[in-house]
């Protein structure tokens, strides 16, 4: 299972579990909750979770930015599968695969998907 992160400029934030959090692709400005899938790229400004499908391992997946890293989690009844990467790094967590784009000071981007996607 690989991890692919592409950069991502995001033009909405919409709050989530008390995080501010945008997500886009194409350029298309899109709500956290249609990463469900494991298909997106979404730049966050606070730690985040949110629910994904079951097909990716797990059913809710967390993403923070620790310093100069990024870490993304996946869980779920009875599993966790985790990976902490810095900019340019690929890495996997259950059956997604995450690829960091861009750290900043205040946020992180990143690229998601399904591993199969690749």
């Amino acid at each position: 299972m690989a991890t692919t992160c592409l950069a991502l400029a995001c033009a909405a934030a919409v709050v989530v579990s008390g995080a501010s959090v945008a997500a886009a692709s194409a350029g298309k400005t899109r709500d956290v909750s249609e990463c469900f899938d494991g298909k997106c790229k979404i730049t966050i400004t606070k730690p985040v979770s949110f629910p994904v499908s079951s097909t990716l391992g797990f059913t809710t997946l967390s993403i923070a930015r620790i310093g100069a890293t990024v870490k993304v989690e996946g869980t779920g009844p009875g599993v966790s599968s985790s990976t902490q990467l810095s900019v340019g790094g690929n890495g996997s967590v259950g059956a997604l695969a995450v690829r960091v784009l861009s750290i900043t000071h205040n946020s992180a981007t990143v690229h998601l998907a399904p591993s199969s996607s690749r």
